[in-house]
């Protein structure tokens, strides 16, 4: 990747309200990477190589099954960091994080973490409130998970897979998808049953189509 002039990286930095915890000198020593949608920004089980800000756009988490089913868990938006909780823990990157939209992030080499941000106090406390919101809405949506009907769950899982495609067409196996979400096979027959005789959804095979995304929405957004 060509360097960027340093005016850019700067003029970024500021846009994004973040001269207070990036000095100046380290400037020249960060880059910042353009994502397309779809585009992946990490990868479970890679190396702890960078740290990354988000200064404009979205990134969606995803998160996979040992059977291979993958799911959106979180989004971070601008400002939002990836690889904090890595760092603290020491390990490889837990998740796939994938651009939801063209996305700009600044990557910041583990090197310049080690040897100068994590010796910063208002760097330390911009990552602590970054660790802090993510326990938050983490505990919240367990929450929401052990109380929330499993239709919403299901209307949910739809709603993320098919952005995810970006088309209204899911994969659709009943053993994976029961074992995803936690529930039966025969319990997720009759709530799937449920979304075709309101003509929601669509199942032909092992495909399901979405017929009708506002209802399947109102029903996911209980959860």
């Amino acid at each position: 990747m060509p360097s960027q002039p340093l005016s850019d990286l700067n003029s970024a930095i500021i846009k994004a309200d973040l001269q207070e915890i990036i000095p100046p000198e380290l400037i020249a020593s960060l880059k910042i990477r353009h994502y397309r949608k779809n585009e992946t920004v990490m990868v479970t089980g890679n190396e702890l190589n960078y740290f990354y800000i988000i200064l404009e756009g979205k990134v969606a988490i995803h998160n996979s099954s040992e059977k291979g089913n993958v799911a959106v868990v979180d989004y971070v938006e601008k400002r939002g960091l990836l690889g904090d909780i890595e760092y603290f823990h020491k390990c490889n990157y837990l998740h796939t994080a994938i651009a939801a939209i063209p996305t700009d992030i600044l990557l910041i080499p583990l090197e310049i973490m080690q040897t100068h941000l994590t010796k910063s106090v208002s760097f330390l406390m911009f990552m602590c409130s970054s660790i802090t919101e993510k326990l938050m809405k983490s505990s919240i949506k367990n929450a929401r998970s052990l109380l929330y009907p499993a239709r919403n769950k299901l209307c949910k899982y739809m709603l993320q897979m098919s952005e995810k495609s970006g088309i209204p067409f899911i994969p659709f196996i009943n053993k994976d998808i029961a074992s995803t979400l936690g529930i039966s096979d025969r319990h997720l027959r009759r709530l799937l049953g449920e979304l075709i005789e309101e003509k929601i959804v669509l199942k032909e095979n092992k495909t399901v189509t979405i017929l009708d995304i506002e209802k399947l929405n109102y029903y996911s957004s209980y959860f």
